[in-house]
């Protein structure tokens, strides 16, 4: 659209290449990546933990972004996540540089951002700190605990425009007192529709394939889903099972473990997205079992980009993506049965998958979401 854009970013696991300016503790490295100029920060030495710091400003990182900032006279800062660089908000607040956030989780509210308790209760907002401290961080002191929500509602303050590409996360938001509804825009992802190489796929008809494209992490209910799918007994149903399990090693044996003896469950393994095409081709309806306030998961976006039809939970902004009957089911969060039974129904009758086909509503393309991005900014610069 004509505009002049650099992105900013925090190096979590890259190390070379780096350089220190003026003997700062933040290191830099600029290169480009398919054409748009990237400054990646890190710190010398990154402090234990650092996504879980209640301590949101950092003091070198704050100069180190001003001046990036400053130098770049930049008009606008749009901030996709403010992990890691918090600090950079403030800076751009304070050069009176507008600065729009779009809230993806619920980090700023919740230290582990995902409204999962450790007991595996959903969370229904911090109650002021005092939920954070009971279920999740009782180690942490009240004050601490204080200081960070503090911190975060000083942060949304800061900023001119709120997005959020779901209604629940502004009502949740709304809900435990952190900012008011209205100062959200609610911004749904667009899909990137030249990626799309096939608008067809040949399947063999004597068998439904459901898909779980994604982690497979306990907030990410993989166990309801394989556990559900074995006690649907259809002879003419498969599971593929896409994604490796990060940290959570142990949890991914346990599943695997649970599918045992059911040879209709096959774990594929990692993936990479490029490769989701090709995977989508074998593959009915797609699977998102989250048992967390999942906010607009891309998984459903480009499942549904590909007129392949979901069931999920029923719970965050899973439940506005996909409406019951018209693209897809949903199912009780968490509820094995209520599963089974879903997936069960699609498998009696391939027609209910082309019923869903008929009256899918594809998600909108990248270039509407850049047009009323791009509108944002300009109501801000007027």
């Amino acid at each position: 659209m004509g505009h002049y854009v650099e992105v900013l970013t925090y190096a979590i696991v890259d190390r070379e290449g780096f350089s220190s300016r003026d003997a700062s503790k933040v290191l830099h490295k600029r290169y480009t990546y398919e054409g748009i100029s990237v400054t990646a920060l890190r710190h010398l030495n990154m402090p234990d933990n650092h996504a879980f710091s209640f301590d949101f400003m950092n003091d070198e990182l704050y100069y180190e972004a001003r001046k990036i900032l400053e130098d770049g006279a930049f008009d606008l800062y749009h901030c996709a996540h403010p992990l890691y660089i918090t600090s950079s908000i403030k800076a751009a607040k304070d050069l009176g540089v507008k600065v729009v956030l779009m809230v993806t989780d619920y980090w700023l509210m919740c230290p582990l951002g995902i409204m999962l308790r450790l007991d595996n209760t959903l969370c229904d907002g911090p109650d002021e700190g005092r939920n954070c401290l009971q279920y999740c961080f009782t180690k942490v002191g009240e004050a601490a605990m204080q200081k960070r929500i503090a911190a975060a509602k000083k942060l949304l303050e800061y900023c001119d425009c709120l997005l959020s590409p779901s209604q629940f996360l502004i009502q949740l938001f709304n809900y435990a007192g952190f900012i008011s509804a209205d100062r959200f825009i609610l911004s749904r992802h667009g899909f990137d529709y030249s990626r799309k190489k096939r608008h067809s796929f040949e399947r063999d008809e004597t068998v439904i394939t459901f898909g779980y494209i994604g982690t497979v992490q306990h907030h990410k209910g993989v166990h309801i889903m394989v556990e559900g799918f074995r006690k649907a007994h259809r002879e003419n149903m498969r599971l593929q099972v896409w994604g490796g399990s990060f940290n959570e090693v142990e949890y991914e044996k346990s599943v695997k473990k649970i599918a045992e003896r059911d040879s209709r469950i096959e774990f594929m393994g990692a993936y990479n997205f490029n490769d989701v095409e090709n995977i989508l081709a074998a593959i009915d309806v797609v699977i998102v079992p989250s048992i967390w306030y999942e906010n607009a998961p891309l998984t459903i976006t480009t499942s549904l980009a590909y007129g392949i039809p979901v069931v999920a939970s029923d719970i965050g902004g899973m439940r506005e993506m996909v409406n019951g009957g018209r693209n897809g089911l949903t199912f009780k969060v968490g509820d094995i049965l209520d599963f089974s039974k879903n997936i069960d129904r699609i498998a009696s009758d391939r027609a209910t998958i082309d019923s869903f086909k008929k009256t899918l509503k594809y998600p909108i393309r990248t270039e509407e979401e850049a047009f009323n991005t791009e509108l944002v900014y300009k109501n801000l610069q007027s």
